[in-house]
């Protein structure tokens, strides 16, 4: 089958963010078993970087996003959240449709809720299948936010909200499919706008989970990761440093992983504090700890940060929001709210080896279990059938 694969970020296992790693393991999928076009956005100078060591110029087309273009695009489709109209690119529609007319394209695998406004293609390929990967339910973010806010801002995003959920609706119900990546997200496509076309995947996090470490681990360490430019990223590993401050331990570590650390962030480098910025190999970094601590106030949808830690072995403390998609019931993950819940729970793990290594193990065991790639195949197996 001829699928052409689009996005807002490019695909690929080697950036520096878990959906766009999600993502690149998707067309790696595919391409297996059929042949795949790609169509995406240059969001940053890594993303150059990975289009010309990963991608041919026969099979892939790029166009370069810049913020001058987001807020261009935002003034002329006022109409649209900020989200989708940063994605309402002329020259992208010009590639897409060419794409589609020269390759005879049979379906497009869509990647995020933003990059479904290209699903007016149905009106002139009826035929044509058209996939959603809601990797975010884009109605439960802007909930969020317009609860969270005050002022202005809450009236901007609610304005927000009423169009994202206009707009999302419209896009899931015209879709052959619309692929949640976690349970609870699954529900709420169900809830909000009453699909009957929702199918439940298991996304990918970039690393062989049944693979020996032989990297040692510093005693007594706490790590967070995260992509530093997104707010809630930002503001948990805020919460996360005063949390350890206040514990006044010197014989404990916290290392904060992640590219792209605000100038505050980066001032509280100190002994026992360390801020990475990016590194090459994420779950190297991560695998130096002994326990991963997610206190995340803010973000919908499935924290593969969180599943990523789980699956390296490491034990996992995290909020209710963390937890998503994940398990919300406390099964595996230590759930805990407040600063000093948090606080408490990471001290009785860190003074404790056998329930460190109790949990350790309890962890990889439950991603191998509930989230298998293979399980994504048998999904794409069935979505792509090829056609006799």
């Amino acid at each position: 089958m001829n699928i052409l694969h689009i996005s807002p970020y490019v695909p690929s296992l080697h950036t520096n963010h878990a959906g766009g790693v999600c993502m690149g393991k998707t067309v790696e999928t595919l391409r297996k078993k059929h042949d795949v076009y790609v169509l995406s956005f240059i969001t940053m100078p890594l993303e150059e970087k990975i289009i010309a060591e990963e991608y041919d110029s026969e099979n892939s087309y790029f166009i370069p996003i810049s913020n001058a273009d987001r807020i261009k695009q935002g003034l002329l489709h006022l109409n649209m959240p900020l989200m989708f109209s940063a994605r309402s690119s002329k020259e992208f529609k010009k590639q897409f449709l060419k794409i589609i007319e020269e390759r005879n394209i049979e379906a497009i695998h869509c990647e995020y809720t933003a990059m479904a406004q290209y699903i007016w293609i149905k009106e002139k390929y009826p035929n044509m299948i058209f996939n959603i990967v809601e990797h975010d339910v884009t109605r439960q973010s802007f909930l969020r936010k317009s609860k969270d806010a005050t002022g202005f801002k809450k009236l901007f995003w609610k304005w927000q909200l009423k169009q994202a959920s206009k707009y999302e609706k419209a896009y899931c119900q015209k879709a052959d499919h619309v692929i949640a990546v976690n349970s609870k997200d699954e529900r709420l496509l169900h809830e909000y706008y009453d699909l009957n076309n929702v199918e439940l995947m298991n996304p990918y996090y970039g690393v062989d989970f049944k693979k020996e470490s032989t990297i040692k681990k510093q005693p007594k360490s706490i790590c967070f990761i995260g992509q530093m430019a997104r707010e809630e990223n930002h503001l948990a590993a805020m919460r996360l440093i005063q949390i350890f401050k206040s514990m006044h331990r010197d014989d404990i570590q916290l290392t904060i992983i992640g590219a792209h650390p605000s100038n505050e962030l980066q001032s509280f480098e100190c002994e026992n504090i360390h801020i990475t910025g990016f590194v090459d190999k994420i779950e190297d970094e991560i695998l130096k700890n002994e326990m991963a601590v997610f206190p995340l106030t803010l973000g919908a949808g499935i924290k593969l940060k969180v599943l990523l830690a789980c699956g390296l072995g490491l034990p996992v403390i995290t909020t209710d929001i963390g937890a998503e998609g994940i398990d919300e019931d406390g099964n595996t993950l230590l759930l805990a709210q407040t600063d000093e819940e948090i606080k408490q729970a990471i001290l009785d793990l860190i003074d404790d080896p056998q329930k460190l290594e109790k949990k350790s193990i309890e962890s990889k065991k439950f991603v191998e279990k509930y989230f298998s790639w293979d399980k994504t195949i048998e999904l794409y197996d069935r979505l792509y059938e090829v056609r006799t």
